[in-house]
């Protein structure tokens, strides 16, 4: 979702007339700090689903899990707080606290819809929430906030099938606003 958002926010951010340099306005060290904990996020998901593999160091690493979670968020929080001055941090802020919200509320774990697992070909996620070292829990009676989970589902024929949260739908809106809020001036979307 974040790829996206930012791919076809940059297309209309130039459609509009907005210019690219203008993202160099961002305080480097904030953006630098937020992308560097959505890395660890991605790479603590890609290693789990590793982790099937007897791999030591793998399971290793996502033994300690929720301390790296904590981390990411804690990286991403401060870069959206070194960002606060655009309204569109505001979003970012509010999607990554309704994910933390879901993992914190479930042991550390992503709660998903595991009905969907095969209409996105997840063969990957029915082995990650299984047994052992999981980063991901199906949504059961016993799952809290399960509304802020991965409960919506991009299948065919969208090119990339994923679920995804409503979390990832504001930060997702909150990257696309915030790119436009930078190319186009800070009012550019409150201007008409």
């Amino acid at each position: 979702m974040l790829i996206e958002a930012i791919i076809i926010s940059i297309v209309v951010g130039i459609i509009r007339g907005g210019k690219l340099r203008r993202l160099k306005a961002l305080t480097r060290r904030g953006m630098w700090i937020l992308i560097f904990g959505i890395a660890i996020q991605y790479i603590l998901f890609l290693l789990s689903g590793l982790g099937d593999m007897d791999m030591n160091m793998v399971n290793g690493i996502v033994s300690y899990s929720r301390e790296i979670q904590i981390l990411s968020y804690i990286l991403i929080l401060l870069g959206i707080a070194v960002n606060m001055r655009y309204r569109a941090s505001k979003l970012l802020l509010g999607g990554y606290l309704m994910n933390f919200m879901a993992v914190w509320g479930n042991h550390w774990k992503v709660p998903i819809l595991s009905e969907a697992i095969p209409l996105i070909d997840g063969s990957g996620l029915e082995k990650v929430t299984g047994e052992g070292i999981s980063l991901y829990t199906p949504i059961a009676n016993s799952t809290k906030l399960p509304i802020l989970g991965n409960i919506i589902v991009l299948a065919d024929p969208y090119p990339l099938a994923k679920m995804i949260s409503i979390g990832d739908v504001v930060v997702g809106i909150g990257i696309f606003l915030l790119i436009q809020e930078v190319m186009l001036g800070r009012d550019s979307l409150m201007r008409r």
